[in-house]
């Protein structure tokens, strides 16, 4: 019998502290969650929000809890699921490519609501506890999708993440080794999160990892009271690793690396507002652009040659009335909405000038999409693109890793550009001064006292 991971977990989550973490570490938590938060205030403009909130505003009283970029306030769970939400419906959020998971949704929604709720009882959230448990919540989600080797059938950005949340609400209640193990194992009880939506490019696809968030509270509530859960939560006969992911999973690197390695440490921006695995044919786009001065005219066909994942889940076709979900997965628009309009914001996808746009469309059916078949469909890369200009002459372009990856990434310049960018987007206006106030108090956030003193920026 394989040791059980829901153990190794505990301990990790018990016994690792703020010191623990490095120099480069810290920085990385703050980038990341400066990002995450900037994503969320943007998401304030996502689709479906007027519904949601209604609803929202029904399931429970109080409104003690912040949401991003309309700063109203919500009950601790309507909050958690509306941040949630807005963090991971524009396509925009970082992911850990290796583990196919955005953690910070997640993780950072239900955390926030936890450390408000916290406060208006009395009880301060100091910083350097913020970032130990954002880092560990971030380990956990990540070190599932390392471990699962299949192909997704769950939308583990959901059900993965939901771990990552419970670690990180365990570690800032101070809960002891055996409850953080039930705490995980209550959390599985409540897992939930599927592929459909990402198929169909429907909103509810971001709502599962609000789902996860708002059940990672439930679960710590109930660890309060003194439920205990499952022991055997992910190599059990009906465990997670099992039942989620196919029962295809190998814990080598998870069991050599855990406490050595700061899974935030590997993730990747997005530096556009789709899904992650568009970005490889905007990367060459780009690389066109810029290293060989073309344009939309020089180009007669763009031959994408991408590993089975990315195949399968963007290399979707173009379909009459594109809607801004599906948009955002179908590589063949992204990748033609780049070159044709030399951007992509936000705005690319909610506006029926850029979504319908003729010139965008009949540039799209340029693009063909190849699976290498040896390839792993767990990868991002490599990908390997043939142009044939209308020369007939051919350009290669070769990529090891996708902009935005730690080993090509976004420059201190860049993030803090996008960070902006989000802000300009907020539902509720964001001055400039209000910006720098938001990125100085993160920055400094291992010197705070309260986290929740962030809010008082605005």
């Amino acid at each position: 019998m394989s040791e059980e991971v829901a153990e190794i977990f505990s301990k990790h989550i018990f016994s690792s502290k703020y010191e623990d973490l490095g120099e480069k570490t810290i920085k990385q938590l703050k980038v990341f969650l400066l990002d995450t938060i900037g994503v969320g205030i943007a998401g304030s403009t996502g689709s479906k929000l007027d519904e949601l909130k209604k609803i929202a505003h029904t399931w429970s009283e109080g409104r003690n809890c912040t949401v991003l970029g309309t700063w109203d306030r919500y009950s601790r769970d309507a909050a958690t699921l509306i941040n949630a939400y807005q963090i991971h419906c524009l396509e925009f959020d970082c992911i850990h490519e290796g583990a196919v998971v955005h953690p910070m949704a997640a993780i950072l929604s239900s955390l926030l609501a936890h450390c408000e709720e916290l406060n208006n009882l009395g009880h301060h959230t100091n910083g350097k506890e913020f970032l130990i448990s954002l880092a560990l919540g971030v380990d956990i989600a990540s070190f599932i999708g390392i471990c699962a080797q299949g192909e997704l059938k769950f939308f583990r950005p959901a059900t993965a993440s939901g771990f990552g949340a419970i670690a990180a609400l365990s570690k800032i209640q101070k809960f002891s080794m055996e409850e953080i193990h039930n705490a995980l194992g209550i959390m599985y009880s409540q897992t939930c999160g599927n592929m459909q939506s990402h198929v169909e490019g429907v909103p509810i696809l971001g709502l599962q990892v609000g789902f996860n968030a708002k059940a990672a509270l439930a679960s710590m509530d109930l660890t309060k009271a003194g439920f205990p859960g499952p022991k055997r939560v992910f190599n059990g006969e009906h465990g997670y690793f099992k039942l989620i992911e196919n029962d295809d999973y190998d814990m080598t690197y998870l069991q050599e690396n855990i406490g050595k390695v700061w899974m935030i440490d590997q993730l990747a921006h997005k530096p556009f507002p789709s899904g992650r695995l568009t970005h490889g044919l905007v990367h060459a786009i780009k690389d066109l652009k810029s290293k060989y001065g073309l344009n939309k005219d020089d180009i007669d066909t763009i031959e994408c040659h991408v590993p089975p994942g990315v195949y399968k889940l963007v290399a979707r076709p173009i379909i009459n009335n594109l809607t801004t979900n599906y948009s955002k997965l179908c590589a063949k628009f992204v990748g033609a909405s780049f070159m044709i309009n030399d951007h992509l914001d936000i705005d690319s996808f909610t506006e029926n000038k850029y979504l319908n746009n003729a010139e965008t469309l009949n540039f799209a059916k340029k693009i063909t999409m190849v699976k290498n078949e040896k390839l792993d469909q767990k990868v991002l890369t490599p990908q390997k693109f043939i142009i044939t200009l209308v020369n007939k002459s051919k350009i290669e372009i070769n990529l090891d890793h996708v902009y935005g990856h730690p080993k090509a990434p976004l420059s201190e310049r860049e993030y803090l550009e996008k960070f902006s960018k989000c802000c300009f987007f907020s539902t509720k206006k964001i001055y400039d001064n209000q910006v720098n106030e938001m990125i100085d108090f993160i920055f400094d956030l291992e010197n705070q006292e309260n986290v929740v003193d962030f809010f008082k920026t605005i």
